[in-house]
C-alpha cells in the first residue's frame, strides 16, 4: 500500500488545517488594517517662516494632524508632550521628516504668533522642524478647517477655546485613516502602532 493511500486522510486533514490557518491569518490581517475613511480636506496655511503650506506639500508621507492652541490650560500640553514621544520614536527609526510628519495647527492665531509658537515648541522639545510643521492661518478659516477635520472649536468670552481633542491620522495619499482620541487612556505605543500600520500600506 502506498504512503498516500495509508496516510491520505491525515494528509487531507493537515492540508485543510493549513488552509484554515492561512484564511484566519489573512482575515486577521485585513481586519487589522485601518480603513480609508475620507479624503483629508485641503488647506493653505503658513509655517513659522511665513511660507505657504498645503496638504499636497506633504503627500507621500504619513501625517498626524493636531489642532491646538499654546495658551490651552488643560489638554493641549499633555497631548503635545505625547506627540514629542512619537517624534522621538520616528527619529530613532529614521522616518521622521522622510516618511512621517506631524502638523500642529493653532486655532488661536491672534495670540499664537510665530515667536510664541517657537517658544511653545521649544518648551516641549519639538526638535526637528523638518518633520513637524507648526501652522497658522486666519482664525475663522482655521475654525472652519478644524470643523472639516472633525474637530469642534468654540471660543469663549475669555478668549480661550474649547475643542475636541483628536489626533487625525492621514496616509500618504491624503486619506484620513483614523481619528485618535487624545485622552488619558491613550498610550504612545498605540499611536506608534497605528502610524506603523499605515506606513506599511
Amino acid at each position: 500500500m502506498s504512503v498516500l493511500k495509508r496516510h491520505g486522510f491525515k494528509i487531507a486533514i493537515l492540508a485543510l488545517c493549513a488552509l484554515m490557518a492561512g484564511y484566519l491569518y489573512w482575515s486577521s490581517a485585513e481586519e487589522s488594517r485601518l480603513p480609508k475613511m475620507s479624503a483629508a480636506p485641503d488647506y493653505e496655511l503658513t509655517d513659522l517662516d511665513g511660507n505657504p503650506v498645503t496638504l499636497a506639500d506633504s503627500n507621500g508621507k504619513v501625517r498626524l494632524f493636531y489642532f491646538y492652541f499654546s495658551y490651552c490650560p488643560d489638554v493641549c500640553p499633555p497631548s503635545t508632550a505625547q506627540l514629542i514621544q512619537v517624534q522621538n520614536e520616528m527619529i530613532s527609526q529614521g522616518r521622521f521628516g522622510e516618511d512621517f510628519m506631524i502638523n500642529s495647527i493653532t486655532i488661536d492665531p491672534e495670540r499664537d504668533t510665530p515667536e510664541r509658537i517657537r517658544e511653545f515648541a521649544g518648551k516641549f522639545q519639538a526638535i526637528d522642524f523638518s518633520g513637524w510643521d507648526f501652522l497658522r492661518g486666519d482664525e475663522t478659516y482655521t475654525a472652519e478647517l478644524a470643523k472639516s477635520y472633525g474637530v469642534t472649536v468654540i471660543k469663549d468670552p475669555s478668549g480661550n477655546f474649547t475643542h475636541t481633542n483628536y489626533f487625525i491620522l492621514v496616509d500618504r495619499e491624503g486619506q484620513v485613516r483614523k481619528y485618535i482620541r487624545a485622552d488619558a487612556e491613550l498610550t504612545t505605543e498605540s499611536i506608534i502602532q497605528d502610524v506603523e500600520a499605515v506606513l506599511k500600506d
